[in-house]
């Protein structure tokens, strides 16, 4: 009897051990949110970093309406290259395949009017940048507008 309590003690821990083996699988223990990969799953694409950047905005007027025909010019700093576009009817405009690694600056034109420079930093990471550019064209804003209408 001696030797059969030793035998039964290991034989116990033994089946136990392999009861414990067999409820750990990782299939049963996985969560939708994981991201370790078991079997013939993929792992998750990670989204590439973009290599070039694209230049958005509106050209408007002080009233903030659109501004049909302006010329935007888009200015590289380093080589002084300059690229225009003329906006359409809703004054918007738009350069693609810009450097990350460069400087730029964007100026609209209307008639004899011009707008503020704006610049486009290779410090600013930002893959879609937008840039509004307003142009004082010697039409009064709607507010003012509104305003002398109430005037006596």
């Amino acid at each position: 009897m001696r030797r059969v309590l030793p035998v039964l003690s290991v034989l116990t821990a033994a089946a136990l051990g392999c009861f414990a083996q067999q409820s750990t699988n990782p299939a049963l223990n996985s969560h939708p949110n994981d991201q370790a990969t078991f079997g013939n799953k993929k792992p998750p694409k990670k989204d590439k970093a973009p290599t070039s950047r694209t230049v958005t905005g509106q050209v408007t007027d002080e009233a903030g309406k659109p501004l049909e025909g302006a010329m935007v010019t888009l200015t590289d700093k380093a080589t002084n290259e300059r690229t225009t576009f003329f906006t359409k009817k809703d004054g918007r405009y738009q350069f693609e395949d810009l450097s990350f690694n460069k400087d730029y600056e964007v100026q609209a034109r209307f008639k004899d009017a011009a707008s503020d420079a704006r610049k486009l930093s290779q410090y600013d990471t930002t893959p879609r940048p937008v840039r509004i550019l307003q142009i004082n064209t010697g039409a009064k804003p709607a507010a003012e507008t509104a305003a002398d209408s109430k005037k006596p």
